[in-house]
C-alpha cells in the first residue's frame, strides 16, 4: 500500500525528472550547470594561486572583492535594463563578456606560466572582468526562469536552478583542487574558459516558453523597483536575509585556503572542503518540496541559518579534516534552503514587469554584499586566526535565525 507522503514523494521526483527533459528548460539547466562548475575551477584556481603568491588572506579576499564589485555598483542598473530588452540576449552580453576575461586569463598564464605573473595582478584583473559579466548576467538569469517552464512548475524550476550553482559547488572546486594540484593552476583557468561555450551556444537557439515583452516605458528605470520594494516590509525582511545568507557563505571561498594550511592539507584539501560546502547543497535541493510542506514559509529562513550557524561552527572548532569536511556539508544544506527559500519568495510576490529590476536587488543582497564579507573575513583571519574568523560567520547566522524566528513570532502574534 502507497502511502500518502510516498506518493507526494513520488510526485515531486517524477515532475522534477520531468522537467530535466524538458526541451526548455533542460539544456538550460545542464549548460548552466557546466558553467557554473568552470566558475569554481577558476574561483579556487584564483585563491589558491593569490594564496601561494602573497600568504595574505585578505589578498584572497581581494579576488571576491573584484569578481562582486560590478555586482554591487552595477546590477540594480543591469536589472532595469533586464526589464527593456530581450532577457536571452541580456544572458548572452554577460556570458560573453565573462568569456573574453576567462579566455585571456586562461592565455595569460599558459603563455607565461604561474611563476611569470608579476604577482596577482592578473588574476585579479579577469576576475573584474568576468564580475562584469556576471553583474551582467544575474538579473536575467533570475528573472529568465517563470518564462522556460508552467508556472505549476516554478518552485521545482528554482529549486533547480539554485541546484547548478551547488551541483557546481560540490564538482567544481573537489575537481579543480585535484587539477591545480595534479596539474597546475593553469589547466583550471583553460577548463573555465571552455565551460562557457555550451552555455553562448544554448542561449543562441532557445526560445523560452511566452517570453515576456521588453518593457520600452521610460518609467522602466530603478526607481520604480526601490519603491516597489520600499513599500513592502515582507519584502524588505527577504532581502535583509539573503543578505545574510550570502555574507556567512563568504568564508568557502576567501579563507579555505588558509584553513586547509591549518589542517595540514594542500591544494586538493581546498576543493574538498569548498566541495564538500556544494555537495551538502546539491543533496538538499531535491528535498525542498518537501521541507516547505513541513516547514512554514515564514520559517524556512530562519531554520536555514540556525543550520549554516551549526555547519559553520562544526567547521571552526574542526581538529581534523572529515569533521571540517561534515561541516562544511551542513552548511551547504543551510545554504541551499536559504537561497532557494529567499527566491521563491521574491519570484511569487513580483509583477512580470519588475522582475528583473526586484531579482538584481536579489542578487545584490546575496552577492553584492560578498566584497565587504571578503574583507571583514581577511582582515578577522589575518589579525587573530582564520577558526575565529568562521566563528563570526557562524554567530552571524545565528543571529539572523533569531531576528528572523521573533520576526515570524511577532508577525503571527498580530
Amino acid at each position: 500500500m502507497t502511502t500518502p507522503t510516498a506518493a507526494r514523494a513520488d510526485e515531486t521526483a517524477s515532475s522534477f525528472s520531468a522537467l530535466l527533459r524538458d526541451r526548455v528548460f533542460a539544456p538550460f539547466f545542464f549548460a548552466n550547470s557546466l558553467s557554473n562548475t568552470g566558475n569554481w575551477f577558476q574561483n579556487v584556481a584564483a585563491g589558491i594561486v593569490v594564496y601561494d603568491l602573497t600568504g595574505s588572506n585578505t589578498a584572497v579576499g581581494a579576488v571576491s572583492i573584484v569578481q562582486f564589485i560590478a555586482t554591487m555598483l552595477l546590477t540594480p542598473w543591469m536589472g532595469a535594463l533586464t526589464d527593456r530588452v530581450n532577457r536571452r540576449h541580456m544572458l548572452l552580453a554577460g556570458q560573453s563578456i565573462a568569456f573574453a576575461g576567462a579566455s585571456a586569463l586562461a592565455v595569460t598564464v599558459i603563455v607565461v606560466g604561474i611563476d611569470g605573473l608579476p604577482g596577482p595582478w592578473p588574476i585579479y584583473a579577469a576576475t573584474a572582468v568576468i564580475g562584469l559579466g556576471a553583474a551582467t548576467i544575474l538579473p536575467s538569469l533570475q528573472a529568465v526562469v517563470p518564462s522556460l517552464v508552467e508556472r505549476r512548475d516554478l518552485d521545482r524550476a528554482i529549486a533547480l536552478n539554485s541546484m547548478t550553482f551547488n551541483i557546481a559547488r560540490s564538482i567544481g572546486p573537489i575537481a579543480a583542487g585535484a587539477t591545480v594540484a595534479a596539474l597546475g593552476a593553469e589547466w583550471a583557468f583553460g577548463i573555465n574558459a571552455l565551460t562557457f561555450v555550451p552555455l553562448l551556444v544554448v542561449l543562441l537557439v532557445i526560445r523560452p516558453r511566452g517570453e515576456v515583452e521588453p518593457d520600452d516605458d521610460s518609467s522602466a528605470d530603478v526607481r520604480e523597483g526601490v519603491r516597489w520594494i520600499l513599500d513592502r516590509r515582507e519584502v524588505i525582511a527577504v532581502l535583509a536575509a539573503t543578505l545574510i545568507v550570502g555574507w556567512t557563505s563568504d568564508p568557502f571561498s576567501t579563507l579555505m585556503p588558509a584553513l586547509a594550511e591549518s589542517l595540514g592539507g594542500g591544494d586538493a584539501t581546498v576543493g574538498l572542503l569548498v566541495g564538500s560546502f556544494g555537495l551538502g547543497a546539491a543533496l538538499t535541493a531535491p528535498w525542498f518540496d518537501r521541507v516547505k510542506a513541513r516547514v512554514d514559509r515564514e520559517r524556512i529562513v530562519p531554520v536555514a541559518l540556525v543550520i549554516s550557524s551549526v555547519g559553520l561552527a562544526t567547521v571552526a572548532l574542526a581538529p581534523v579534516t572529515p569533521i571540517a569536511l561534515a561541516g562544511a556539508a551542513v552548511s551547504g544544506s543551510g545554504f541551499l534552503l536559504g537561497v532557494t527559500g529567499t527566491n521563491s519568495e521574491l519570484q511569487k510576490a513580483m509583477p512580470e514587469h519588475l522582475r528583473g529590476r526586484v531579482m538584481a536587488w536579489w542578487s545584490v543582497a546575496f552577492l553584492g554584499c560578498r566584497p565587504i564579507a571578503a574583507v571583514v573575513d581577511g582582515a578577522i583571519a589575518d589579525l587573530t586566526d582564520v577558526r575565529v574568523a568562521i566563528g563570526v560567520s557562524a554567530a552571524v547566522a545565528l543571529t539572523g535565525a533569531v531576528f528572523g524566528l521573533t520576526r515570524t513570532l511577532a508577525t503571527k502574534a498580530d
